[in-house]
């Protein structure tokens, strides 16, 4: 009877139906900020709260997998979203607005948890898609995603081109982190440093770190262009308004 029991699956009736419940609390959560969260204080106790539930979801994600894996290492964040959710979390809960960190975190985050809910190769790997290394895999992913968001809405990430060497820089610190786990601790697959990212696809850490600087740099470009023109457009009104 076991055996007519098919896994989750990509795209399946499980992964579609929290997709769309994600969706819907990922709406009211950003309108709710928006029209609720005024002050620094308040803004300071969402974001801290929300880092606060990505901690507790990503512990629980590595736990999981040491009972999983029947290996103590695996507590250890080999991925880049397991490390991001990690390092992500902790310094929003005990850091401040515009670190540095959030300038290479932020890029990982937003990409990482939007791409992984999109594509969660891990979706099938038990009959349950209440598996505890399959639900909390998609709720760190959707949280970090989140966090991302509210950190931009509520300012506490600023792009900017000035700080553009935090991303490759941030890159190469988790490529000697990977290498470190494959040397020491024998983690082969440790932050997918010998294999694609995806299979199939060229997503190698050397083409992220080109390609992703490449995209950094730009988008920090317009967001630099954007906050420049209305600067300028708010100081002619302000003396049109004098004048």
């Amino acid at each position: 009877m076991n055996s007519l029991i098919l896994n989750p699956t990509l795209y399946g009736f499980e992964h579609l139906t929290y997709l769309a419940i994600y969706v819907v609390i990922f709406v009211a959560t950003i309108l709710l900020t928006k029209f609720f969260i005024k002050t620094e204080k308040q803004k300071t106790i969402l974001l801290k709260s929300v880092a606060g539930l990505l901690l507790i979801a990503v512990l629980m994600n590595r736990i999981s997998l040491i009972f999983k894996n029947d290996r103590i290492t695996s507590f250890i964040p080999d991925t880049y979203c397991g490390l991001t959710s990690m390092l992500l979390s902790l310094f929003v809960l005990f850091g401040k607005p515009n670190l540095k960190a959030y300038h290479c975190l932020w890029y990982l985050g937003i990409v990482g948890g939007l791409g992984t809910m999109l594509y969660p190769d891990f979706i099938g790997q038990n009959q349950s898609f209440f598996y505890i290394p399959t639900i909390s895999g998609f709720l760190h992913h959707s949280i970090l995603f989140l966090l991302c968001v509210l950190l931009l809405q509520t300012k506490w990430f600023v792009p900017s081109i000035k700080k553009w060497k935090c991303f490759p820089i941030g890159f190469g610190c988790y490529v000697l982190y990977g290498l470190f786990l494959m040397d020491i601790l024998n983690l082969n697959s440790a932050m997918s440093i010998k294999t694609p990212l995806i299979e199939g696809t060229p997503l190698n850490w050397w083409f992220m770190l080109i390609v992703g600087t490449i995209l950094v740099v730009c988008f920090e470009f317009v967001v630099d262009l954007i906050k420049n023109k209305k600067a300028k457009n708010k100081k002619v009104n302000n003396n049109n308004i004098i004048g």
